[in-house]
């Protein structure tokens, strides 16, 4: 099922949680809209547009048509690199 695109702030708790599950549930190629994107990483879209503009460890992403998208391989790698196995300095 595909939501209507609106604003990030009227994205209901259920709508973001369907997105997600969309995004968890594809194929490792699917390409997604920056808003399914930032429901699977549990970040905003305006954090994913500072990321594609500041950041040069940025999320992989494509541009087609004007139109940027986000496949599934690179959301899960982004994921991955942030995983990190201890937070103490000993």
């Amino acid at each position: 099922m595909y939501i209507k695109k609106k604003k990030w702030a009227d994205y209901t708790h259920d709508e973001l949680t369907l997105m997600k599950e969309t995004v968890a549930n594809a194929s490792a190629d699917t390409p997604f809209s920056p808003e399914y994107a930032a429901a699977y990483l549990n970040k905003s879209v305006n954090t994913l547009q500072y990321m594609r503009c500041h950041k040069s460890d940025a999320i992989t992403y494509s541009k087609t048509g004007g139109h940027i998208v986000y496949r599934r391989k690179n959301l899960d790698a982004y994921l991955d690199k942030c995983e990190k196995k201890c937070t103490s300095n000993f």
